[in-house]
C-alpha cells in the first residue's frame, strides 16, 4: 500500500509538472510567433507581473500589442475629450517591453513626415516645464515631425486656442548604440542622438522669443515604429506615443 501511494504521488507531481510545461510552452510559442524571445524579453525593473494581470494577461497582449496599446490610448482620448492622456500603469510598461520584441525599430523611410502626439509619460528626470507644458496638451495640439533630407525633426506644441506656438528644432543621427537583433539575425537600430538647436516661442502677433534651451548630447530611442506608430523613449526616461494624422482620425471616428 505504501509503494503504491507513492507511485501516486509520483504520478501526480509528473501530471502537474507537464501541465506547468506546455503552459510555458505555449506562452513562449505565441511570443516566438511573432520573432520575440521570450528569454530575452524585456521588463522593467521591478516590474510587477502579478499587477499586470499575471502570466495569462501577458500572453494575451502579446498576441497583439499594437493594437492594444492603440485601444488604450483611443479609449483614454476619448474619455478625456482629447486631452493626451498620461499613463503609468503595469499594463503600458508591459506593452512597451512587448512591442520593443517585435523587432521593429528606427527606420528612415518609416519615420519620414508628420506625427501628431497622442500620449506621453514623463520620467523622473524630465525638466518640469516639459512636464507644465505637457498637462495642456490636446489631441492636434503638438505634433513632432521628422525630415529625413535635413535628419531634424520638429516639436510643435500649440496653446489651447491654438494662439501661441513652442517649437524647438532638433538635429538627429542615428547611432549603432543600443541596436538589437531580430529573431532573423537582422540588426535593429534603435537610437539616434538628438542636439536641441532652437527653442522659440511665438504668441499671436508678439514678437518671437528665443529660449535658452539648446542642448546636445541627448538621445530618442525607437521602441517600436511602423507606417502607422511611433512609440520611443528619451534620455530622460520619457516615454512618448505619436499616431500619423490620418490613422488617429480613423482610430477616433470608430
Amino acid at each position: 500500500m505504501k509503494h503504491h501511494a507513492i507511485n501516486r504521488a509520483v504520478l501526480a507531481a509528473a501530471a502537474i509538472a507537464s501541465l506547468l510545461t506546455n503552459e510555458v510552452t505555449a506562452f513562449s510559442g505565441s511570443l516566438l510567433a511573432r520573432g520575440a524571445d521570450v528569454t530575452k524579453l524585456k521588463l522593467p525593473p521591478g516590474f510587477d507581473i502579478e499587477a499586470a494581470g499575471g502570466w495569462s494577461e501577458i500572453e494575451r497582449l502579446a498576441a497583439d500589442p499594437k493594437s492594444e496599446l492603440v485601444s488604450l490610448i483611443v479609449s483614454g482620448l476619448k474619455g478625456s475629450g482629447g486631452n493626451v492622456d498620461v499613463l503609468s500603469s503595469e499594463k503600458l510598461e508591459m506593452l512597451e517591453s512587448l512591442l520593443l520584441n517585435c523587432g521593429k525599430g528606427f527606420g528612415a523611410d518609416l519615420v519620414d513626415g508628420e506625427w501628431v502626439s497622442v500620449l506621453s509619460r514623463q520620467g523622473k528626470k524630465s525638466p518640469r516645464f516639459q512636464k507644465l507644458v505637457n498637462k495642456r496638451d490636446k489631441v492636434q495640439n503638438s505634433f513632432a515631425n521628422f525630415d529625413i533630407s535635413t535628419q531634424t525633426f520638429l516639436n510643435l506644441a500649440y496653446t489651447p486656442h491654438q494662439r501661441g506656438q513652442l517649437k524647438a528644432l532638433v538635429e538627429y543621427n542615428p547611432v549603432p548604440d543600443n541596436h538589437d537583433l531580430s529573431a532573423d539575425g537582422k540588426v535593429v537600430l534603435r537610437r539616434i542622438a538628438c542636439d536641441i538647436t532652437d527653442v522659440n516661442f511665438k504668441y499671436w502677433k508678439l514678437p518671437k522669443l528665443t529660449l535658452p534651451l539648446k542642448k546636445k548630447g541627448g538621445y530618442l530611442d525607437f521602441i517600436y515604429l511602423d507606417e502607422d506608430i511611433r512609440v520611443t523613449k528619451g534620455n530622460r526616461g520619457g516615454l512618448f506615443v505619436h499616431f500619423r494624422r490620418k490613422f488617429l482620425e480613423k482610430m477616433m471616428s470608430q
